[in-house]
């Protein structure tokens, strides 16, 4: 037996074949595919094959005697050299750091969402504190208004009251401390929410986000990529 190299330009074949002879005319058998490798092999490579190169082999130890496996494996050793522990303990030195460059990029990619959260979180507090003072200041003027309604109905005596009642109108909310494009977005809120219902406006707005996202981030690789051509 001898094992027959197959060679493109990017890839190494090895296969097993047996020697006999049919009416006296040398005749060659394919009797197993012993695996591949790139060209050149990498260290990664060459321990896979010589991994499954032994599992073959074992399968097809009826056959053949381990003084010709020997010479096997020296034939194949000349080609695609066994991997040495140095080479070993380099292949898993590199695999583990480009793990850990891998991990760590994941780790500062979740940090920096984190980040962005909290931030969000703490810019809705403030938000959520100077919301909650308006309303109880509100509150307070709704309460004086109740009142006001309770001690008439009682028939009380009750001074003012005899001009023009609040309008809810747009120079109410600009006195309340609301900005005209507040104004315009609770309308367009309103209109939009009431037509196709909030779940659905709540969906498209958020669907809207994640698409302006990805478009600013494309934009901006473009500007890096830019960079590096000049």
């Amino acid at each position: 037996m001898f094992v027959r190299f197959r060679q493109t330009k990017t890839r190494l074949q090895a296969s097993l074949i047996r020697s006999h002879r049919v009416d006296g005319k040398v005749r060659h058998e394919h009797v197993a595919m012993l695996g591949t490798v790139d060209v050149p092999p990498s260290v990664a490579e060459r321990f896979a094959f010589w991994q499954r190169l032994h599992e073959r082999m074992a399968k097809l130890g009826n056959r053949i005697d381990a003084t010709t496996q020997a010479k096997l494996y020296g034939n194949i050793h000349a080609r695609i050299p066994m991997v040495i522990a140095d080479e070993v303990r380099a292949l898993q030195l590199d695999n583990a750091k480009a793990d850990a460059r891998v991990w760590d990029a994941l780790a500062d990619m979740h940090a920096g969402t984190a980040g962005d959260h909290e931030r969000l979180i703490a810019k809705a507090e403030a938000t959520r504190a100077d919301i909650a003072a308006e309303q109880a200041k509100a509150a307070a003027q709704a309460a004086r208004a109740k009142d006001r309604i309770a001690r008439i109905e009682r028939g009380e005596d009750v001074a003012g009251g005899l001009g023009k009642p609040v309008a809810f109108d747009e120079q109410f909310l600009l006195k309340a401390g609301f900005t005209k494009a507040d104004i315009e977005g609770f309308r367009l809120v309103n209109e939009v929410s009431n037509a196709f219902g909030f779940d659905t406006m709540m969906k498209a707005i958020r669907e809207a986000e994640d698409r302006a996202e990805r478009h600013t981030l494309r934009a901006l690789h473009r500007l890096i990529s830019d960079d590096d051509a000049r």
